[in-house]
């Protein structure tokens, strides 16, 4: 587990710095320089193409991560997988692109009466599409070299810094929205070719042809079907995370999606641990799984639970006690406060999902991988039923109630699964610490003297209530012995700064 801490920081740090700009174009930049309805449009068309890549890279990436292992071998490249991974999402590309040429007519007629501004600029989700599709199978490749720094940094950093720059640019008046819609998208084609580039500089672009004993029709036809499988998976997942959005456009208009944008913007945050220890520990998964290691499998699932528990719960902590200065602070955040509830609901089943560990991942490269894809599927439709029922009845409220009922159910379907077939489960008595911990905290912030309200009013409550917290919780964690990794990690610093 220690390996997974450590790689974990590292790939977390450019995570953090991405959180970091993150907020700063989400709650100024953006907020200050868009309307709301561009905010949305820029979003929609950010999370359409996830979802669409989902489809387009025929389960590529996963299918990396799960077959790797039969061909690694350095001094011969490989064995060929690089043209074989590269190969298969073309292919996916080019049927996405035709697909959505022909659905054309039937998203205009969608969106035509409550989002018309999103119809002008809609085709742009095809090359994003593309740009995104190549991230993500450059992204596994590179994971399975043990190489996740460098694409994380492009991803969290490069992208998001682009963004930043590029919307600032439009709003001096420098350029109009329709070139910067044309730039964010090219800045996602640089971030292709800049993998590209790192790749070749490890020395790892290695372009031979497949191994033809390694790569049988056996094995091909094993690697498509895992492919299809993940493939109604990923889109599941991008359904469950982005059909909100994209029906409360057409339901409800763009300002409505742009509340509900950056409310589940606020809430997102929280996932940010999960998403760098569950990075890191797929390869390690994987490889023990297929050796039917379930003791290390426990080991690993039991203590990146607490610990994405642990700093999953701080996040809520910190965003939740200081809600009403962040809406007061962001530009429109009279518009914007309205998505409060949003964010409680959404923020409170991110926070159950991460203290569950990593069921997604051990069910998904295991041999009851198809598990995955009923689960996520199901999970899909009963979301995607949820969502008609109540956007057109409670708007971005009712959204955020379908996605929260959505999640919470589909997260503890993961759950009962893996402990039926693996005979694991997540939780300790570190688990009840934490959540003791967290409760006494936030019951503590109704002892704060009240205050006028003011900018920098604002500003200091963030900062010294944030700190405050920070600083109990840890000394709290420590004291309870809840986690040895952090102990580990606590213990390090200090000897260092001693």
């Amino acid at each position: 587990m220690g390996i997974i801490v450590r790689q974990s920081l590292k790939a977390g740090l450019g995570s953090y710095i991405g959180v970091g700009i993150g907020i700063i174009n989400q709650m100024y930049v953006s907020t200050k320089f868009l309307s709301v309805e561009e905010l949305a449009l820029t979003r929609l068309l950010f999370e359409n193409s996830l979802l669409f890549a989902a489809f387009a890279h025929l389960g590529t990436p996963f299918i990396a991560d799960k077959f790797f292992n039969k061909f690694r071998n350095d001094k011969l490249g490989h064995n060929g997988i690089l043209p074989f991974i590269l190969g298969l999402p073309f292919v996916g590309g080019m049927l996405f692109t035709i697909l959505y040429l022909l659905c054309s007519n039937w998203i205009r007629e969608y969106y035509s009466e409550n989002s018309p501004l999103l119809l002008k600029y809609h085709i742009l989700v095809i090359p994003l599409t593309l740009f995104w599709l190549y991230l993500s199978v450059l992204e596994a490749y590179c994971r399975n070299n043990a190489r996740i720094a460098v694409p994380n940094f492009i991803r969290e950093v490069f992208l998001r810094l682009a963004n930043v720059l590029i919307i600032l640019i439009y709003g001096f008046g420098w350029i109009n929205f329709e070139l910067m819609l044309t730039l964010v998208i090219a800045s996602y084609g640089l971030g292709v070719v800049s993998l590209i580039v790192y790749i070749k500089q490890l020395g790892r672009w290695y372009w031979y042809r497949p191994n033809r004993k390694i790569l049988t029709w056996t094995l091909f036809r094993d690697m498509l079907a895992y492919g299809t499988f993940t493939i109604l998976g990923g889109i599941g997942v991008n359904l469950m995370l982005f059909i909100d959005r994209s029906m409360l456009a057409g339901e409800r208009g763009l300002i409505q999606t742009g509340i509900f944008i950056i409310a589940a913007y606020i809430a997102g945050v929280i996932e940010i641990p999960k998403k760098a220890i569950a990075q890191i520990s797929i390869p390690l998964l994987a490889t023990s799984l297929s050796k039917g290691d379930n003791g290390y499998v426990q080991e690993v699932n039991s203590k990146s639970a607490l610990n994405q528990l642990i700093a999953g719960g701080l996040i809520f902590l910190l965003i939740w006690s200081s809600i009403d200065e962040i809406f007061y602070l962001i530009p429109k955040g009279e518009t914007y406060r309205e998505g409060k509830l949003v964010v409680l609901f959404l923020a409170l089943v991110k926070v159950f999902d991460t203290g569950t560990g990593l069921n997604t991942e051990i069910i998904l490269y295991s041999r009851f991988f198809k598990y995955a894809t009923y689960l996520i599927v199901g999970s899909a439709v009963f979301g995607f039923v949820l969502n008609v029922l109540l956007i057109p009845r409670y708007g971005f409220v009712g959204a955020a109630i379908a996605t929260m009922v959505t999640t919470f159910f589909y997260s503890l379907s993961r759950l009962i699964v893996v402990w039926r077939k693996f005979h694991i489960q997540p939780f300790s008595t570190g688990t009840l610490k934490v959540i003791l911990v967290l409760t006494v905290l936030y019951l503590a912030t109704y002892l704060e003297p009240a205050y006028t309200i003011s900018k920098w009013s604002a500003m200091a409550a963030i900062l010294l209530r944030s700190a405050f917290l920070c600083f109990v919780f840890i000394i709290l964690i420590l004291k309870l012995r809840v986690s040895k990794e952090i102990e580990m990690i606590f213990n390090n610093v200090k000897r260092r700064l001693l």
